[in-house]
């Protein structure tokens, strides 16, 4: 075999997916032509399409010291460094690529993507935008592009390059797959299933769409038909990490104890530390606690939550920095602006995760003239570059991320008064929604620390935010921070927040309920006593729970599990958790 012959053959193994081969007939290349810098930049393809990422980098590092102008090597070495969480280094190497050829769309995908790995949302979709104005008739570009506006909570926007992506290919399965979240996040929920429907229709052996599909029917609580599509996906992958433990979730005892043979076969193939290897300990500890194994569920539990813990480390000090700069822009009573009233005014419904919120918002969206529209969290959005870089922030800068909420929000049915939003992290927002929205209502949802705290230990978070849940004392740390944050807003923002206690709320909806209709100044209705009729899509952990009548059964649940908290109550601070 020549060198050209390894390298036609390296070529076509990569073509046809066989990655094996293209490396040793990539090596086998380099050893007979030591200087040529293709056979390094092939095998380092390969690398990376077999898991071997270090290695790769090696290889392309080395095509490019062969031959330093090298662009495919450049870009090749730019994707795995994106990839293995090196995205400064990849920025450093594609702005010096760019100068060398300015209209190459794949060097200004790479720089979104880059931009993106590293928080720089603005960038990103600038560099984005370049990609697509250069290449207007590649799908991936608007893929790209609306992974950037979902993040930077411009959902609508990601929903438009979506569909432009469809336009350019009508059957472009990986487009109708990552339609359906954003269309589930503007409450457009049946289209969101259609969608999705559709992308298993064309590709039936696609595993993300049947998983969204399964998991776009449990949002819209048709739990046996998302159980069953489920099914299908472990028939095609019975060691499917995240498949198995959303099926622990689903299912009764009885059936969740069958899923453990699955589970265990899984664990000897996932990598450590991943995520995957996280999904399948919270589903063994989900099993163990249905064989009645308590002791084994809670040291399943825990492995769970040390892996997620090397994947994301919670940073108190830079998290409580981050809302003391917040808070430093609102430090004494605040009046409450006048401002002329366009349309519905939204209610934020504050709390812990697990603490209730999901509850109060399925009560509130019982109202006829409520639109319930889940974690949206706009503004936080909108204003991160503002928080982040401690800009300014006057009335004239309200006005316009008011108007651009309004711009974003979904279509609401005509009369309605008030919107819902529950994300969790516009507890550090307070001031500055009220300074958004001069008539908007702020309830907060209290609850026993340590049932929070158990439920947040049983749960897998997807995000960066909810890193803190899987260590007890860092946990303990963002309960001391929200507690204080919240004293702030109520100190500063005197009458402007209704506090409901979760005990009172599920030992009696009706009157809790009227309360919070009564602050929001609406009228109560009846069917605000029944949350769990509610026909609105739930797209958080407490999807399951809300279909089932309101109980108090979880009230105090922490007790059996006092032992493995005591590292979570010793942290909490008697100033703020007197009571507990």
């Amino acid at each position: 075999m020549t060198y050209r012959s390894d390298i036609d053959a390296a070529a076509k193994h990569l073509q046809q997916g066989s990655y094996k081969r293209a490396l040793k007939a990539a090596m086998s290349a380099a050893k007979k032509s030591p200087g040529q810098a293709v056979a390094p930049n092939i095998a380092g393809i390969a690398l990376s399409a077999t898991g071997k990422p270090k290695e790769a980098i090696a290889q392309f590092q080395k095509a490019l010291k062969i031959q330093p102008d090298f662009i495919d090597a450049q870009k090749n070495l730019a994707q795995t460094l994106i990839l293995t969480g090196h995205g400064e280094a990849a920025l450093a190497l594609l702005y010096r690529t760019t100068e060398k050829t300015p209209d190459d769309w794949q060097v200004w995908s790479l720089l979104a993507q880059a931009n993106k790995a590293i928080g720089q949302y603005s960038l990103a979709w600038e560099n984005a935008g370049t990609a697509i104005r250069l290449a207007p008739r590649h799908g991936a570009n608007y893929h790209l592009r609306s992974t950037i506006l979902l993040q930077m909570g411009r959902i609508k926007d990601a929903i438009d390059d979506l569909e432009t992506a469809l336009k350019i290919n009508p059957n472009d399965v990986v487009a109708l797959t990552n339609l359906s979240l954003p269309l589930a996040r503007q409450t457009r929920s049946q289209e969101a299933l259609d969608v999705v429907e559709r992308a298993v229709a064309i590709d039936p052996d696609s595993l993300p769409a049947r998983f969204r599909l399964a998991t776009q029917l449990v949002e819209m609580g048709q739990q046996e038909q998302a159980i069953a599509q489920y099914r299908l996906v472990l028939e095609r992958t019975p060691d499917h990490p995240a498949t198995l433990e959303r099926l622990t979730e689903l299912l009764p005892s009885s059936e969740t104890v069958l899923l453990e043979k699955n589970i265990r076969a899984s664990l000897k193939k996932v990598a450590r530390p991943s995520e995957d290897r996280a999904s399948l300990l919270f589903a063994l500890a989900r099993v163990l606690q249905a064989k009645g194994d308590s002791d084994q569920a809670r040291r399943s539990l825990g492995q769970a939550n040390a892996e997620m813990r090397k994947l994301s480390n919670y940073d108190a000090e830079t998290d409580g920095q981050i809302t003391q700069s917040v808070l430093a822009r609102y430090p004494s009573v605040q009046p409450v602006p006048a401002y002329e009233k366009d349309g519905p005014f939204p209610i934020f419904i504050l709390g812990l995760p697990r603490s209730g919120t999901t509850l109060a918002e399925a009560v509130l969206g019982m109202h006829p003239k409520v639109a319930s529209l889940g974690e949206r969290g706009t503004i936080g959005f909108l204003a991160q570059e503002i928080i982040a870089n401690d800009m300014p922030f006057d009335d004239t800068d309200a006005t316009r991320l008011r108007a651009e909420e309004r711009r974003l929000l979904p279509d609401v049915p005509e009369g309605t008064l008030a919107f819902t939003d529950k994300m969790p992290e516009n507890y550090r927002l307070v001031g500055m929604l009220k300074q958004v929205w001069p008539d908007a209502r702020v309830i907060q949802i209290t609850r026993d620390p340590r049932d929070v705290a158990l439920s947040m230990w049983k749960s897998h978070f997807s995000g960066a935010a909810l890193s803190y849940t899987y260590d007890l004392e860092m946990m303990a740390q963002k309960f001391n921070l929200y507690a204080k944050t919240m004293a702030h807003w109520h100190q500063v923002l005197p009458d402007e927040i209704l506090d409901v206690s979760y005990a009172d709320m599920v030992n009696d909806v009706a009157e809790t309920g009227r309360k919070m209709a009564q602050f929001c100044g609406l009228k109560w209705h009846d069917d605000m006593a029944r949350p769990d009729q509610s026909t609105a899509q739930v797209m958080t952990l407490s999807a399951t729970q809300l279909r089932q009548p309101v109980h108090n059964r979880a009230i105090g649940k922490w007790q059996q599990d006092a032992e493995m908290l005591a590292p979570f109550v010793a942290g909490l601070d008697p100033a703020y958790w007197a009571g507990y």
